[in-house]
Formats: C-alpha cells, sequence, structure tokens
C-alpha cells in the first residue's frame, strides 16, 4: 500500500474538510459570505467555485480540487484527515484497481452530504479513490458491481443519466429498455447492468440512446433481440 506521504488523498478526508468533521478545521465568512477561508489556507468563492491558496499562487475551480489541496497541506503540516474504521464483515471484496481488499463503510464516510445515503453501505479503496454502493437486502454487505474509480463512476453517471429517461418518459417500459439496451450492446439482458459496465460500455450506452433519439419515430420501440 502507498504511504500516506505519497497516496492521492482520499475522497473521505476530503468530505470531512467539507464539512468541518476533522479537528482542528476552519472556516471563516468574508465579504458578507460570498468568500470563505477555509483552514486559514484557502479562499474560496462558492458562488464561482473558484479558490486560490493564500500563502500562494496556487488556484483552481470546484470543490474538488481544492479540497485535495486542503488535505495536502494537512499531510504537509504533519496533521493529516484521519480515515474512519471500516465495518466489520466476513465477506471479501478486492480492488479491482490495486488488488488490495476493500473496506466496508457507511454512506455517512462516502457521501457525508448526502443525508439519504448515510445508512447505506459501500465498499471502498480510499488509496484508489474507488467505491461502489451495496445491496439493501440481507447484511447490506452485498456489492452492486466491481469498485469503480472517478472516471468509470462519472461514465457511469452517464450512462444512467442518458438511458434512464427511456422508461420515466414513458417511451418503453423498464423491461423494454434493458432488452433493447441489451441487444444494442450485443449482451444477455441479464449481464446488462450498467453497475457493471466499463468506462467503454458506458460510452456505449450514451451513443446507443443518442442514436436512438435521432432514429424515425415508428422506430422508437424496436427492441430486438438480445443476445442469450
Amino acid at each position: 500500500m502507498p504511504s500516506a506521504a505519497s497516496r492521492k488523498p482520499s475522497a473521505v478526508a476530503e468530505q470531512q474538510l467539507q464539512l468541518e468533521a476533522h479537528s482542528k478545521g476552519s472556516m471563516v465568512p468574508l465579504d458578507g459570505g460570498q468568500r470563505l477561508r477555509l483552514d486559514g489556507a484557502v479562499d474560496f468563492w462558492p458562488a464561482t467555485q473558484a479558490w486560490t491558496a493564500v500563502d500562494s499562487d496556487e488556484q483552481g475551480a470546484g470543490t474538488t480540487s481544492m479540497l485535495a489541496y486542503l488535505v495536502k497541506a494537512r499531510e504537509r503540516a504533519g496533521d493529516p484527515v484521519p480515515e474512519p474504521e471500516p465495518i466489520e464483515t466476513s465477506r471479501r471484496l478486492d480492488c479491482a484497481y490495486c488488488g488490495q481488499p476493500a473496506g466496508l463503510f457507511t454512506g455517512r464516510e462516502v457521501y457525508p452530504d448526502r443525508v439519504d445515503l448515510h445508512e447505506r453501505r459501500f465498499w471502498v479503496c480510499w488509496p484508489c479513490d474507488a467505491w461502489v454502493g451495496c445491496h439493501e437486502g440481507g447484511d447490506g454487505s452485498a456489492p452492486l458491481g466491481p469498485l469503480a474509480d472517478e472516471a468509470l463512476r462519472d461514465a457511469r453517471r452517464a450512462a444512467h443519466q442518458a438511458f434512464a429517461p427511456l422508461w420515466h418518459q414513458g417511451e418503453m417500459s423498464r423491461s423494454e429498455a434493458y432488452e433493447w439496451l441489451a441487444a444494442r450492446l450485443r449482451m444477455p439482458v441479464f449481464k446488462c447492468r450498467i453497475v457493471w459496465f466499463s468506462v467503454e460500455e458506458c460510452r456505449a450506452v450514451v451513443d446507443a440512446v443518442a442514436a436512438l433519439r435521432t432514429s424515425p419515430p415508428d422506430s422508437a420501440h424496436r427492441t430486438g433481440s438480445a443476445a442469450t
């Protein structure tokens, strides 16, 4: 496992900073709340998502890069943001990126700003910034699929956003939509789940839906025959 000094700052550390859950963290409103000074190290403008370091010329846009900078600053100061302890479980899931065992955590650690996810469980590999949610049944530890890093999470999110409206807007039923997608991707219907898809397969979902949108109206429900 990479050393604390060399590994990528974990998502949980960034989120802990965001919610001031770390010790010695601070958030001071300036300019009537239009600017926030975080940890005395960064000035952040929420309206534009722009940030700039107080003691250097480093700057950027977006909370992800800003919080990553703050995590590194804490590490350089010898005061790293602590990571939570995993939930004990007999189940094992290895990270698809580094091959090391992932840990089981609650949504409170992964998405502390999403109260609706606090009781859900996630398998996480913090060094690889990769995670996946769990099925809600049983003991709550069965993973929905393999762990996904940021690029794959973004790709799956884009695929869901493109695909879900097919049945949400009544163009097809949910089962018809999956039959259609499985046929387009040439895979069995039972394997056609976006949470199992690679980046390339997610892009294929987006392309397939885009092609469907431009096809003649009478072809909208033409599902074809899925592979078996």
